[in-house]
């Protein structure tokens, strides 16, 4: 490892112990100045660390969590950016939090938390060797812009890691884009077509056309928002099958959901400690993230039973 990034390692765990000392957070502004130092020090920091990276406009920080749950009980040795410093600048310090003074890690794994904006800069460096894709609604883009450009953002980042797996939401046409130009491994998820209660057609909907032709979309069923069973009629782009997949949801209260999942052609019934079908997508993703890195999923299916 070369100078710079040593010095940059010094000047983040210098200033991130300052900044706890004074009580103020201490997150993103020691990368910042680490990276002044050092511009590539998240590449050198992460080549040696399995990273699972979390993106998307809705669902990031709880699917993240989930992951991190079945990580914690499956004993892998590993760290997250719970604090939800999701720029560069951010994973960078909990990167070198994490790493000796020597550049080494501390841990095996990683389950990092991106912002969708900030991927085409940190993917990368962070080199993932999964990418949780949650979805892309409109909602949450207020600060960035129209939704297509964030999904080039999220387009351009994966360009730079064609070796790292996806877990793409087959219900978003949006999302389910990526993988019509990228080499990448795909594994999709997502709700079944009488799954749980759904739509004909979308109230209000972020995807009303087709994002290669842009005729207007047909669907099969709507699950929310613009997630479900979509496809083209003119160029004939449409849902692909995922195979982690919610084949029934057996019951959904105020605190909780019980659903049957069908991984790989392998049923488990899983119970979500959260309530709302958002979540049981968040927990589908959950699922295909496991898939991806080969975890066991009857452990996987578990931690989601106690995941708070």
């Amino acid at each position: 490892m070369n100078l710079r990034a040593i010095l940059a390692i010094l000047l983040c765990k210098f200033l991130r112990f300052v900044s706890r000392v004074l009580h103020r957070g201490g997150t993103a502004m020691p990368g910042r100045f680490a990276l002044k130092v050092c511009p590539n020090l998240l590449s050198i920091l992460s080549r040696d660390v399995k990273t699972v990276a979390i993106t998307g406009t809705n669902g990031k920080t709880t699917s993240s969590r989930m992951v991190e749950q079945a990580f914690a009980d499956a004993g892998l040795s590993y760290f997250a950016n719970r604090s939800g410093a999701n720029l560069i600048s951010g994973i960078t310090t909990e990167f070198v939090m994490n790493s000796t003074l020597g550049g080494k890690p501390k841990k095996e794994y990683a389950v990092i938390e991106c912002d969708e904006a900030a991927a085409r800069r940190t993917f990368g460096q962070l080199r993932p060797k999964v990418v949780m894709v949650t979805n892309l609604f409109r909602d949450q883009l207020d600060r960035y812009g129209e939704v297509t450009h964030t999904l080039e953002n999220i387009r351009e980042g994966l360009k730079a890691v064609p070796d790292a797996t996806l877990c793409l939401n087959a219900d978003c046409s949006l999302t389910s884009s990526l993988a019509g130009d990228l080499p990448n491994r795909v594994v999709w998820f997502g709700i079944e077509q009488g799954a749980a209660p759904s739509r004909a057609k979308p109230e209000i909907s972020d995807a009303t056309h087709c994002i290669r032709c842009k005729t207007e979309y047909e669907y099969d069923y709507i699950t929310y928002g613009h997630l479900g069973g979509f496809r083209c009629p003119k160029c004939g782009y449409h849902r692909v099958a995922p195979e982690v997949a919610v084949t029934q949801v057996i019951s959904t209260g105020a605190d909780a959901s019980d659903i049957v999942l069908d991984i790989f052609g392998h049923a488990h019934e899983v119970h979500v400690n959260l309530p709302g079908g958002y979540n049981i997508y968040n927990a589908c993703a959950a699922m295909a993230a496991a898939k991806a890195l080969g975890l066991d999923l009857t452990k996987a299916a578990q931690s989601l039973s106690h995941f708070a």
